[in-house]
């Protein structure tokens, strides 16, 4: 069970990583693995749309580049999965139940709700690399405690290093 160290950094910030794999820690992996996700902030459940996509580029192995990319997937597809099995099994249910004006917030609260139990096991399970962008700041999440220190250290020249919403000074 491991729970993710986060270190934010702005996003104007090009991350320095270990030359390690941020999947196996092996030394020297001599491959890379990128990673893509959109910025997000308190628009995107309101209207259902992301922001820009930001990319990184992290040391992986080749295998667990293959690896980390197939945990990704498998996690969005689990997502698409849950959240059409309510829009179709049990929202037809609750929406004849629900004004007009309310139902789209309803079936979002609906598909929080039936969504939960796998943000809980992604907390407590980790995936070994993972980031999260907002609009000035992006947070990479590590499941190894050691390898995010080693990161934090090596990005200490950027504008700001936050360890889980701490502030780092060495």
């Amino acid at each position: 069970m491991a729970e993710s160290t986060d270190i934010n950094l702005p996003s104007s910030h090009v991350p320095q990583f270990p030359d390690r794999c941020v999947v196996c820690d092996c030394h020297s992996p001599g491959s890379q693995v990128r990673i893509m996700t959109f910025s997000i902030g308190w628009w995107t459940w309101s209207i259902g749309c992301f922001g820009k996509p930001v990319f990184t580029q992290a040391p992986a192995c080749r295998g667990c580049a293959w690896k980390l990319y197939g945990m990704r997937c498998v996690d969005e597809c689990l997502t698409i999965i849950i959240a059409l099995a309510v829009y179709w099994c049990i929202w037809p249910y609750f929406k004849h139940l629900v004004v007009a004006a309310l139902r789209k917030w309803v079936f979002a609260a609906l598909a929080l709700v039936c969504l939960f139990p796998k943000f809980i096991v992604q907390v407590f399970f980790a995936m070994p690399f993972a980031i999260t962008a907002k609009a000035k700041s992006i947070d990479y999440e590590f499941a190894s405690l050691e390898y995010a220190c080693d990161f934090a250290v090596l990005n200490k020249d950027a504008e700001w290093v936050k360890i889980n919403g701490t502030l780092f000074t060495e």
